[in-house]
C-alpha cells in the first residue's frame, strides 16, 4: 500500500507532534476543538431547503435534527443520517456542508440527526434517539415531503456504528422499513483487534486507546460483543437492508467493514463494497485537506443516487 502525495504530506504534518492522551483534555476543549475542522470541509451549496427541526424522541423526549432538500417540487428519497465523532463530539452543524454535499450529489433529501453527545446520554441512548426520528420521518411525511417509501439509514466512522445498530433495532421491532443502508468507514467491532488495527492502529490518526477512551464515555460496562454495540458480532445479520459499505486503504476500521460485508452477504443481504485508496479515517469531513476524503463522501451519494 502507497499513499498518494497530498496524504502523505498531511499525515506527516499531523504526527510531526505527538497526540496529547486520550481524556487529557477537559470534554469541553476537546469537543470545541473540531471547530479547527470548519475551514477543511466542503463549500456550501445552497439548497432548496435547509431547516432545523424538532423530532418526536424515545419516551416523552424529543431529538433535534437538520432536514435538507435538494431540490424543490419534488417528492425525493430520504436518508437519516447519524453522524461521526467517536460517540462525544461533533455536531450537524460543523458538518452542515457535508450534509448539503450529499444531499445535492445525491438528489436524496437528507435528515441529519443531532443526538445527544456522551457521556450526557450513554448507550443506547443515541440508538434509540436516532431510531425514532427514523420513525417519525417514515410515519408522517407530510412535514417532510418525502418519498419514505426510499428510505434509508447512513452514517459515518462511529455514526456508521449507531446506523448499524438502528438497522438491527428496526428489524427487530419490524415498524421502521428501511429499502438501503449505508455505512461510510463504519466501526462496526469495539474489540479493536483486526488485523488493519495492528497495522494501522498508531500512526494513521485513529488509535485504540483515543477509541477505548470514547467508549468508556459512551457504553461503560456493556459488553464489547453487544450487537448493538458492535454489530459485526450480531448473531444473525438476514433480513437487512441492501448495504453499501465504503472502507478507506489507510483506515484502521477497513478490515471490520469489510468482515460485516462478508457477513452480511453470507446471510444473504446484497452489499456492495466500495475500498478508497489512501483514504485516512478522518478524510471525509476534511476534503479540502484530503482530497480523497470528497472521492468517499461522493461515492456514498452516488450509492444513495442509485440503490432505489
Amino acid at each position: 500500500m502507497t499513499l498518494d502525495e497530498p496524504t502523505r504530506a498531511f499525515l506527516e504534518r499531523a504526527t510531526a507532534t505527538p497526540p496529547l492522551p486520550p481524556g487529557s483534555l477537559p470534554l469541553k476543549e476537546f469537543r470545541a476543538a473540531v471547530e479547527s475542522l470548519r475551514p477543511s470541509t466542503f463549500d456550501r451549496i445552497e439548497l432548496a431547503e435547509v431547516r432545523d427541526l424538532t423530532c418526536p424522541g424515545p419516551g416523552a423526549t424529543t431529538v433535534s435534527a437538520r432536514f435538507y432538500r435538494p431540490e424543490a417540487g419534488t417528492s425525493a428519497p430520504l436518508v437519516v443520517w447519524a453522524h461521526g465523532g467517536q460517540w462525544v463530539r461533533t455536531t450537524v452543524d460543523l458538518l452542515d456542508t457535508f450534509f448539503r454535499h450529499v444531499a445535492h450529489r445525491s438528489g436524496c433529501a437528507v435528515l441529519a440527526v443531532d443526538y445527544e453527545h456522551a457521556p450526557e446520554s450513554r448507550f443506547p441512548a443515541q440508538i434509540e434517539q436516532i431510531y425514532a426520528a427514523a420513525l417519525w420521518a417514515q410515519e408522517q411525511n407530510g412535514q417532510l415531503d418525502c418519498d419514505t417509501g426510499r428510505l434509508a439509514i447512513a452514517g459515518d466512522s462511529s455514526g456508521a456504528n449507531l446506523a448499524a445498530a438502528v438497522a438491527l433495532l428496526a428489524r427487530e421491532r419490524g415498524r421502521l422499513q428501511f429499502q438501503h443502508q449505508l455505512l461510510l468507514v463504519p466501526l462496526l467491532d469495539t474489540l479493536f483487534d483486526s488485523a488493519s488495527w495492528r497495522e494501522l492502529g498508531q500512526d494513521y490518526l485513529l488509535s485504540v486507546e483515543q477509541l477505548t477512551w470514547a467508549l468508556r464515555n459512551y457504553a461503560p460496562g456493556v459488553d464489547r460483543r453487544h450487537p448493538l454495540l458492535s454489530p459485526l458480532h450480531a448473531e444473525d445479520l438476514s433480513a437487512l437492508p441492501p448495504t453499501t459499505i465504503i472502507v478507506g486503504e489507510f483506515d484502521p476500521l477497513r478490515d471490520d467493514g469489510l468482515a460485516y460485508a462478508r457477513r452480511l452477504e453470507a446471510d444473504g443481504v446484497a452489499v456492495k463494497t466500495i475500498d478508497v485508496e489512501s483514504l485516512l479515517h478522518h478524510a471525509m469531513v476534511i476534503p479540502k485537506a484530503l482530497p480523497q476524503g470528497r472521492v468517499a463522501v461522493e461515492a456514498a451519494a452516488d450509492a444513495l443516487a442509485n440503490c432505489w
